[in-house]
C-alpha cells in the first residue's frame, strides 16, 4: 500500500469531496480518484460512497480512517524530526497565505529578513487573502488573517492589532467640507476596500462603546487597499483603512485623518499554524521569527487592550 493513497483518503474524509482534497492535496481530480481506486483495490472493499452530489465514507472507511490517520500523522513526525536532527541548518519550503495589505506593509519586510537569514529555506506565497473559510492545514504551512477566526484545526498567535482610520486628502475636504459625525458621511463620496463596504464607528466619549454603522451607497470598492489608498490621495472620496496601510501618505500631508473623535474598533492580527503533531524546524524557526518580530504581549489566543503594532 502507498502512503499517498491513504493520505488521498483521509484528504476526502476530511473535505468531503473529491474536489476539495484534491486542491487540498494539490493533484488534479483523476489523480486523487486513481489513488483512491487503487486503495480499495489493495484493501479489497469499498471505503467511499460516491454520488453525483455528496462523498462520504463507509463504516468501513469511517474505521480505516479513524485508525490510520493518527499513525500516518506519527510517521510523518517521526520522518520529519529525523530529517532535521540530521542536518547542520535548516532547510525546506514554506507554504503560506495571507491579506494583501497586511502581507505589503507589515509582514514582506520580516519574509525578507528570514529568507537572508536562512538562505535553504523557501517561501510560497501563492495565495493572497483574508478570507476565513479558506485554508486548511494540508494546502499551507502557516495563515496570517486579520480580524476574530473561527475555530479550526489551526493554532492562533495574536500579534497585534490593525487600527483602522478615516482619511481623505486635504483638496478634497478643502471642496467638501470636514464630516462631523458618522451620519454626516451619506453626504460624502465613500471608497471602500472589499469586502469591508460598511463602516463601524464608535464615538470616544461615549462610556457604553455604542457601535455606529455606515452603510451608505459605496462610490468605488476594490479588493486592494493600495488602490483604494490612491484612490483618496487622488481626492475622489473618504475611506477607513488600517493605520499601517496610510502612515506613509500622513506623513507626507496626502491624506489627513477625519473625525478623530470617532474610531473604528480595532482587529486583532493572528498567525495561524498547525496545532497538531511534530513541526519541522524550518517551520517553528518562521513562526518564531515572525513572533518575535510582530508579537504584542499577549499570549495565544488572548485579547487585550493595549497592543502594539496598530
Amino acid at each position: 500500500m502507498k502512503l499517498d493513497d491513504l493520505r488521498t483518503l483521509i484528504a476526502i474524509a476530511q473535505h468531503g469531496s473529491f474536489r476539495a482534497a484534491a486542491s487540498a492535496l494539490d493533484i488534479p481530480p483523476a489523480t486523487l480518484s486513481r489513488r483512491l481506486q487503487r486503495l480499495e483495490d489493495t484493501l479489497n472493499c469499498q471505503l467511499v460512497i460516491r454520488d453525483s452530489r455528496n462523498v462520504s465514507l463507509t463504516p468501513l472507511g469511517e474505521d480505516y480512517v479513524a485508525r490510520c490517520q493518527p499513525l500516518l500523522s506519527a510517521l510523518e513526525s517521526a520522518t520529519s524530526e529525523l530529517r532535521d536532527n540530521t542536518q547542520n541548518h535548516p532547510k525546506g519550503s514554506l507554504r503560506v497565505s495571507a491579506p494583501v495589505g497586511l502581507l505589503t506593509y507589515r509582514l514582506m519586510p520580516l519574509f525578507n529578513q528570514f529568507l537572508a537569514q536562512y538562505p535553504d529555506i523557501t517561501l510560497a506565497l501563492t495565495h493572497l487573502s483574508n478570507q476565513h473559510h479558506d485554508y486548511s492545514p494540508e494546502q499551507y504551512d502557516v495563515v496570517f488573517r486579520v480580524g476574530q477566526q473561527p475555530d479550526s484545526s489551526f493554532a492562533a498567535a495574536r500579534l497585534g492589532e490593525s487600527q483602522r482610520i478615516l482619511v481623505a486628502s486635504p483638496t478634497y475636504l478643502q471642496l467638501h467640507g470636514q464630516p462631523r459625525h458618522p451620519d454626516d458621511l451619506a453626504h460624502y463620496a465613500r471608497l471602500a476596500s472589499v469586502p469591508e463596504f460598511e463602516w463601524a464607528l464608535t464615538s470616544k466619549n461615549d462610556e457604553q462603546k455604542q457601535i455606529v454603522w455606515v452603510n451608505t451607497p459605496v462610490r468605488m470598492a476594490i479588493a486592494d487597499l493600495n488602490s483604494i489608498k490612491q484612490a483618496v490621495i487622488d481626492g475622489l472620496g473618504i475611506a477607513c483603512l488600517p493605520n499601517y496601510v496610510v502612515a506613509d501618505a500622513l506623513t507626507r500631508g496626502q491624506l489627513t485623518t477625519l473625525m478623530e473623535h470617532w474610531y473604528s474598533p480595532p482587529r486583532p492580527i493572528y498567525m495561524l499554524y498547525q496545532r497538531m503533531g511534530y513541526l519541522p524546524a524550518h517551520i517553528r524557526l518562521f513562526i518564531d521569527f515572525m513572533r518575535a518580530g510582530l508579537s504584542d504581549p499577549c499570549e495565544p489566543d488572548q485579547g487585550c487592550d493595549a497592543c502594539p503594532g496598530r
